[in-house]
């Protein structure tokens, strides 16, 4: 049986090149063919955004390009049950996530699950033109001369992004995805033991990307005409940098790691907070600017300046790879993209306008007075093209 599952969750994720990691539902019975037209039905489905601290959880639908939320919400992932994206205890986790969604009246069956690790290999790069059937070998023989991967053990996604002339002859720019079997195999278990159907599988940046290019995000968040906007995932145990050109195209990719867990740490440690006051006094207490001084804020920037030095040395390689390419604003979302501040203290330290995401373009969200930079991956995750 297990083996079946396996043998299902790679053929699904192969499926759907345009989704970068595309469906690993259960295999659907084959039908007739039928001379009527097939008609688009509208899909409801529970999105899961498993990290390592919290789980997003997003009930909404994609129809005829309009993204409608019907319900966000979160709860704790339980203690050690994910290290960077994969499952390392799921019967924990089913369990919290079988008690979350009785809890909140959840009774929709078809789940995506979205998340980030850095074992997912994400890759551009330039082959020469081929046919579309030869283009998994080329891909395959590209990654293994730089990775040290046996590529076996992953499911390898690829998508064309345009073709160019180099050298006066034709070739192909490709994203390539490699994605962990062993990991793919867990999430479709987990839903599975739901009792749930696998309906797809996504990674965060793929996620976000459809936002950008499908609902207007950048009518926000404008590009200059040579530049590139970064979004940053300020997470609990990460920070996800993740670059896009101008054409709304994923042009670069990090994990660092460190995020708001160091916050907690430092203030604690230095007995400024204690677990059962530490949000609260977050919220309160907490400002980064460069004129006021306390012993709460300054304990924050001491963090905030180690995270800010890591960024910075991140996009200046971006730079430097992309020919000086510039970045033109900064886009902060994320849990701990709430500290009081952040984006303005952020600016002035890089030299680039920064922000927060607070409001999404043409998506209906139906909860009100929701923190929707919380939500970003997961909402993006619901979209499927």
């Amino acid at each position: 049986m297990e083996k079946k599952n396996e043998t299902q969750a790679k053929s699904i994720l192969q499926m759907d090149v345009k989704d970068i990691v595309g469906k690993f539902s259960t295999i659907k019975k084959k039908k007739k063919k039928s001379s009527k037209p097939k008609f688009e039905m509208k899909k409801t489905v529970v999105a899961f955004d498993i990290g390592t601290s919290s789980i997003k959880i997003a009930v909404g639908s994609y129809y005829k390009n309009k993204l409608s939320i019907d319900k966000l919400f979160e709860t704790a992932t339980p203690d050690g049950s994910i290290e960077d994206g994969k499952i390392t205890n799921s019967s924990a986790l089913m369990a919290a996530l079988n008690y979350t969604l009785m809890d909140n009246g959840i009774r929709v069956k078809d789940v995506i699950c979205t998340t980030n690790s850095s074992s997912i290999i994400n890759r551009e790069l330039i082959i020469p033109k081929v046919e579309e059937d030869e283009l998994a070998t080329v891909v395959k023989y590209e990654i293994q001369q730089y990775l040290p991967i046996n590529l076996n053990d992953y499911i390898l996604q690829t998508s064309v992004l345009e073709e160019i002339e180099e050298n006066n002859q034709k070739k192909l720019s490709v994203r390539a995805i490699s994605y962990p079997e062993r990991t793919a195999n867990a999430y479709y278990e987990l839903v599975n033991g739901l009792g749930l159907r696998p309906y797809a599988l996504d990674v965060n940046y793929n996620s976000l990307n459809k936002l950008i290019n499908n609902i207007g995000i950048n009518q926000i968040f404008p590009y200059s005409e040579d530049g590139s906007l970064a979004f940053i995932d300020m997470g609990v145990k990460s920070i996800d940098i993740n670059i896009y050109n101008r054409k709304g195209i994923l042009d670069f990719t990090r994990i660092i790691r460190t995020g708001g867990a160091d916050i907690d740490d430092a203030l604690i440690q230095r007995k400024h907070s204690t677990r059962k006051t530490l949000e609260q006094d977050k919220k309160e207490k907490i400002h980064l600017n460069f004129t006021e001084t306390d012993k709460f804020s300054d304990c924050v920037k001491d963090v905030a300046d180690e995270w800010i030095e890591k960024i910075e040395k991140v996009i200046q390689f971006y730079k430097n790879k992309s020919f000086e390419n510039e970045i033109s604003n900064i886009i902060l979302y994320g849990g701990s993209s709430n500290l009081n501040g952040l984006p303005k203290y952020m600016a002035e330290k890089l030299g680039i306008k920064t922000m927060k995401i607070s409001t999404l373009p043409n998506v209906t969200i139906k909860p009100k007075d929701i923190d929707i930079a919380k939500y970003i991956n997961v909402i993006g995750s619901i979209i499927r093209l």
